[in-house]
Order: C-alpha cells, then sequence, then structure tokens
C-alpha cells in the first residue's frame, strides 16, 4: 500500500481579512489529512506574494511528490499557485473553507477557473477544516495521483509470450509508455531457463524447503518442486536486477506447474505477478498493489449464483499463499496436466474491489466493483474466492458487454471505487463503475 505524498500549502493575500489566523487552520487540516492516510509534506511558510511563491516552489522541488493542496485562506492571486505547479508539473487540489469575508471560495473557484483553462489536472473542494466527507475526497483524489506518479517510469518484465487464442492480451508497448507511463522489457523462456539451471541445488532445494514449510499438505513431485524453485529464483533475480514493478509471464500451456508457485511467491514478496503473458492484467495489479494492504488476486469470473448475488473467481494456482484462508495451502500438481506445482488454497474474507483493465490506443478502460469475500471450499482446485455483490450481477453484466470487459479480473482487498475512479480521471481511460452508476 502506497502512501501518496502531498505538498501543501497555505495561500492568502495580507490586505484581506481573516489571514491572520492561517497557521492555525493549516496546522489542522494537515492533522486531517493525515489520518485519512495521506503523506503530507506541510511547506515551511505561507504562500502569500512572489519571493514567498519562489521559495515554496524550491522547497516542495525536491520533495520527490505526487501532488500539490493549495489551502486558500483568502482571496488571493491565482498566479502564485500557477507558477509552484508548472515548476513541479503535477496535480492540485485547490481547497475553499468557509469565511464570507475571507474570500476563500472566490480566490478557490478563480483558481479552479484558470487551472481548467490551462488544462492542468486539480480538483475543487470546500468544506471547513475538519469536513470529513471533503477530506475524504481529497485523500481519494491524492490516492489517484500516487497511482498516476508511480505507473510514470515504473519498469515490468514480459517473459515468453503471451497465450494463443486469448487475443484480448495483445498490447501495443508504445502506447503503454504513452498512457500509462510504464516501460516493457522482454525476455524470452531460453533466457530464463538459462539462469534457472545457473541456481545450485543447494539453493533449490533450501527455497523449495521454505514453501514446503508453510504447506499443510504436499501432493507433488520433490523434482518438479526444485524445478519450481529454481525458476522462482531466476525471476526474482531478474527482478531485483532491472528494479522492476512487476512481471508477467506467459505460462500458458507449456509452463502449467513449472510457474504458478514462483507467481505465486513473487506477489507475496511484494513484485505484482500476472499469469498468461497479461500485461494489461498486471498493470492493474501493479495499480491495486498500491491501494491495498494484501496482494492482489488474479482470477476469472468462474461461477454466479444469482439467488445470493455471489461470483466465484479463481485461477488455477498462482494465488499468493498469503491470500489464504485460515485453511492454509497446499503444493499440488496443477490442474489439466497433473503435473508439476501449483498452490491450491481457498481464499480470505474480507472487503474486496474486482477489477478488470483492458484495451489498446484510444480505447483503454477499466471496471470495478466491490463486494464482500465470504468462506468458500475448494470449488475449483486452484485459488477459489467467492464474493456477494454490491451490485446485482446481471446490472454489471450489462456494463461487461456493453464496454467490452475481458476475462481476467484482479481482487484487491478493500473498496476502491472512488480512487480508481479518480485515477481513470487522470489517466485519461474510460472507468465503469456499475456500484456508482457512473462511467467516467
Amino acid at each position: 500500500m502506497y502512501r501518496p505524498r502531498i505538498g501543501c500549502y497555505a495561500v492568502y493575500e495580507p490586505p484581506e481579512e481573516g489571514w491572520q489566523n492561517w497557521e492555525e487552520k493549516f496546522a489542522g487540516i494537515n492533522s486531517e489529512l493525515v489520518s485519512s492516510g495521506i503523506e503530507v509534506i506541510p511547506a515551511p511558510e505561507a504562500v502569500k506574494d512572489p519571493e514567498s511563491t519562489r521559495r515554496v516552489a524550491a522547497w516542495f522541488a525536491g520533495q520527490n511528490l505526487d501532488g500539490l493542496h493549495a489551502l486558500i485562506i483568502t482571496w488571493s492571486f491565482d498566479h502564485y499557485t500557477i507558477e509552484i505547479q508548472q515548476t513541479l508539473g503535477i496535480p492540485v487540489i485547490v481547497r475553499a473553507i468557509p469565511g464570507i469575508r475571507s474570500g476563500s471560495i472566490v480566490g478557490a473557484t478563480q483558481l479552479s477557473c484558470v487551472l481548467s483553462d490551462l488544462e492542468i489536472p486539480h480538483r475543487l473542494y470546500y468544506g471547513s477544516i475538519d469536513d470529513k466527507q471533503t477530506i475524504e475526497q481529497t485523500a481519494n483524489f491524492a490516492r489517484a495521483c500516487g497511482l498516476r506518479k508511480k505507473m510514470k517510469g515504473m519498469q515490468m518484465a514480459v517473459i515468453g509470450r503471451r497465450t494463443e487464442g486469448m487475443t484480448p492480451t495483445a498490447i501495443d508497448e508504445i502506447e503503454i509508455q504513452r498512457l500509462f507511463g510504464t516501460r516493457l522489457l522482454s525476455y524470452g523462456f531460453d533466457e530464463l531457463n538459462d539462469m534457472a539451471d545457473q541456481i545450485s541445488v543447494d539453493e533449490a532445494q533450501k527455497m523449495w524447503q521454505q514453501m514446503v514449510s508453510g504447506a499443510s499438505a504436499v501432493m507433488c513431485k520433490t523434482e518438479h518442486g526444485l524445478r519450481t524453485a529454481r525458476n522462482y529464483l531466476a525471476c526474482k533475480a531478474l527482478a531485483e536486477r532491472n528494479h522492476l514493478g512487476a512481471l508477467t509471464i506467459g505460462s500458458y500451456p507449456k509452463c502449467q506447474g513449472t510457474m504458478c508457485a514462483p507467481i505465486a511467491w513473487l506477489n507475496d514478496d511484494g513484485l505484482p505477478t500476472g499469469c498468461e503473458g497479461d500485461v494489461n492484467s498486471t498493470l492493474c495489479m501493479f495499480l491495486l498493489s498500491l491501494l491495498s494492504r494484501d496482494t492482489i488476486h488474479f482470477g476469472e469470473m468462474l461461477a454466479v449464483d444469482e439467488k445470493e448475488n455471489s461470483l466465484v473467481t479463481s485461477h488455477c494456482g498462482c494465488g499468493s499463499p498469503s491470500l489464504a484462508s485460515a485453511e492454509g495451502y497446499i503444493l499440488h500438481p496443477v490442474r489439466l496436466a497433473n503435473d508439476g506445482v501449483c498452490i491450491r488454497f481457498t481464499a480470505k474474507p474480507g472487503p474486496v474491489t474486482f477489477v478488470n483493465l483492458v484495451g489498446r490506443k484510444g480505447n483503454y478502460r477499466l471496471c470495478a466493483f466491490e463486494g464482500e469475500a465470504i468462506p468458500t471450499g475448494m470449488v475449483f482446485e486452484g485459488n477459489p474466492l467467492k464474493f456477494i455483490m454490491k451490485t446485482p450481477f446481471r446490472r454489471i453484466w450489462e456494463d461487461v458487454g456493453e464496454y467490452g470487459f475481458g476475462h481476467h479480473w484482479m481482487t484487491a482487498y478493500g473498496h476502491f471505487n472512488y480512487p480508481l475512479k479518480e485515477y481513470c480521471k487522470l489517466a485519461g481511460i474510460t472507468g465503469v463503475f456499475p456500484d456508482l452508476d457512473e462511467v467516467v
């Protein structure tokens, strides 16, 4: 989970009424923002003239910020914030507060107007310093700013090719770099196999024993386990060498049972790792990993119970072991191939958000809806997660068909409709949110 870094500053015009207690208001709103999960980087002084504007801009320039938060204490010159933003090039939150004689509302709307004309991403909010609804809106936009910043410059490796016959997983890597700012690195399985072959027997055995030690049962062959361990260690070395933010592996059908457990443990290491060479779904995993305290579940829509409005999602055995229910996990040959090693468990309960990301140039789109994961049995040989949807399934299904969403769905523990909606606006992609009855 990533805490967005927001540069906060107060703006006032000395001749206007109400500026004298700016420090009290500034400290109060910063405290509220910190409580909402934002990492606040406060300016060392208020912005009130050209000199203070330059000093605050220079201060923020070295802080690696995701966004700016301008608290409008009184009516003030709009170009102060414009100068700070143009120095940093990041989105702006404009916050107006009550006060008929201070002109905060006037100054905030004036600034928002100029930001709109300059096509600078921003949000305009209003409320008392401790207004919880406004603080939550601010936090959601700040999270979206963090997602946007973290995507830019992130490197993702693609090992192998996408799965044949899964055309929706085809991508344009130039468009991904243009739209999200993410660079793709491509590797063949021959390169990975060469790296894996260099792993010593002792290293492989030690890693395999770690995997085995947490399992409630082991149903697969040791020789397959050692190959799995080598693949995991090779992927981990590749990730460390290239400072990867995410990884996807073209694992079906050739690599059934040889890459499932590595994917599981890489996710548990904090490296979002997707299956079947699906780059878009892995981008989605990375996004969600910045929002959730848990690892992300890779799956598909497999079964619907309309009476209880529940959905089962699973994949064949690449789920992160930390997502297992209290019953734990077993290591087992993968289904269909009945060979190699995969991890099997039923997923733990809790609030969840179910998300699909698909598209290519000009039509990237994201769908998200929320629910509550509940206990389930091993209804599918892999990592079944069952949840009750907030919105009737038929309503969701209409959107899936109308907007053409794909077959790989990522599940994040937590409810994230609102920051994802804000992110879609910032990134310039279509966002479909059945729970909110909104398309952005």
